[in-house]
């Protein structure tokens, strides 16, 4: 009998230290949507948008700068966790 882990996908970058993906904040994701449905060529409305921001990784604890045009789709699958298990074996 196979157990399917469930996966997640989310919008986020891959750390420049570690390489593991970093959820990225609903306010970059708004920010990522934005530059993204403005069209290039009107310049009438030329708005200030940041195209960086600084995001800590959990897994390695550091913080490095992203550009937007670095967020990509990333996956991630649940493994079961066996935290309890370990404690109370403890």
């Amino acid at each position: 009998m196979s157990v399917d882990s469930p996966t997640q996908s989310f919008r986020g970058v891959l750390c420049r230290h570690c390489g593991k993906p970093i959820r990225i904040p609903s306010i970059v994701l708004r920010k990522d949507k934005e530059a993204h449905g403005r069209p290039q060529s009107d310049e009438s409305q030329f708005q200030l948008i940041s195209r960086v921001f600084i995001l800590r990784c959990r897994s390695c604890e550091r913080e490095s700068i992203y550009a937007i045009n670095q967020i990509v789709d990333c996956t991630f699958a649940q493994t079961p966790s066996h935290g309890h298990a370990k404690a109370a074996a403890l």
